[in-house]
């Protein structure tokens, strides 16, 4: 969320909090789940969740917000990618939530939940000591621990019944579940596909899906609430509040495997004229083993470092191998090459491994382990 929405959210809930601690709510109000469409933004394209408590008859409308980050924290970059990123749970004003997706015109639906009176205010008095000062900060988890799982989490805990999901059976990793919003994000999804890790590929069951807000939305919709042995749907009503197009729907070509692809195209053009006329191609090996020995030192600090879930271990690092970039410097020096010519069948191996090992890679990758082998095969061949 950018920072102007933050300062915004922290200004509504010094009005709001201090009003709704002194009241209970009256038999005319209802708690829903918001759904926000994707954005056109990065940290938008998964949608956003929230929970609604609306109480006309104490002119009462608030939104209960897990989504709350600012860019301008000490070190956020860095904590960012290591894992250490932490998030607020803030309430605030429904007349100042709703405008900032008609915006951006991002569709936002709500589901009125199927909840007593006891549990309403249970789920309401939670939500407020949660939106306490001293217990809003929570330490983000992508996949397990985010402003949809929050909601879940409390719904489920203080709903005043015992809810009964879905019980669908693993189908689905966490990465075909992101993919799914990648469409308008090629390279961001080439670039994730090469930090989440084997993990990452085992199908979840279907309430592991709510992570991500579209997912939550059709697994609370099938929910049911029991309360003194009597099931009934969790979800009351379902509104559409403002509805556009949604860009998540919207699809870009996979530029990745195509600048790849043609990378490919032309390394192996370069190879094979060069091997023919006895041309010294050397100059490539400097290149692409400095490139892929620098990806693999990013990706083993992730892997090795981050507080991400299904980071490690990743099998990205058997193409992208770290050592590349010593031995790129090393085959500089001319006299050592007869000796270093070794290197290449290690480089094979682990060429071949990676694609072996069961994890899921981009398809651009597929490409770069291909150009790689390619001079793999160049290097090994007997000189003309």
């Amino acid at each position: 969320m950018q920072m102007r929405y933050f300062l915004l959210l922290l200004f509504t809930i010094l009005i709001f909090q201090p009003k709704a601690k002194a009241q209970s709510l009256s038999p005319q109000a209802t708690i829903s789940i918001l759904t926000c469409d994707p954005g056109q933004e990065v940290y938008s394209m998964y949608g956003h969740t929230a929970i609604r408590v609306n109480d006309p008859a104490q002119h009462m409308d608030a939104v209960f917000n897990y989504g709350v980050f600012s860019f301008d924290s000490p070190n956020f970059l860095y904590r960012f990618a290591k894992g250490e990123t932490d998030y607020l749970m803030v309430g605030q004003l429904f007349s100042s939530f709703l405008p900032e997706y008609e915006q951006d015109k991002r569709s936002v639906y709500e589901q009125v939940l199927n909840l007593t009176a006891e549990g309403k205010n249970k789920l309401f008095n939670a939500l407020l000591e949660n939106a306490r000062p001293e217990n809003r900060e929570y330490r983000y988890n992508y996949f397990t621990d985010n402003c949809a799982t929050r909601v879940r989490d409390m719904i489920e805990r203080n709903a005043g019944g015992t809810i009964n999901f879905p019980n669908h059976q693993p189908t689905r990793s966490y990465r075909d579940l992101i993919k799914d919003f990648h469409h308008s994000f090629r390279w961001i999804d080439f670039g994730i596909d090469l930090l989440i890790s084997q993990p990452a590929d085992i199908p979840v069951p279907g309430y592991a899906h709510m992570f991500l807000p579209q997912y939550l939305q059709e697994q609370f919709a099938m929910a049911q609430i029991s309360s003194n042995g009597t099931a009934q749907p969790l979800v009351l009503e379902i509104r559409t509040l403002v509805e556009y197009p949604n860009h998540k729907l919207k699809s870009d070509l996979p530029w990745p495997a195509i600048v790849f692809g043609l990378f490919f195209i032309l390394i192996t053009f370069i190879s094979v004229r060069g091997y023919q006329k006895k041309k010294n191609t050397d100059r490539l090996n400097y290149w692409l083993l400095a490139l892929t020995g620098i990806s693999g030192i990013i990706m083993s600090w992730f892997a090795l470092y981050s507080e991400h879930p299904a980071i490690s271990p990743n099998y990205n690092i058997l193409w992208a191998f770290p050592p590349n970039l010593v031995f790129a410097m090393l085959w500089a020096l001319k006299k050592w090459r007869p000796q270093l010519r070794y290197y290449f069948w290690l480089m094979g191996a682990l060429l071949l491994l990676s694609v072996v090992m069961g994890q899921v890679f981009n398809p651009a990758v597929y490409f770069i382990i291909a150009t790689l082998m390619v001079r793999v095969i160049v290097n090994l061949l007997p000189r003309k």
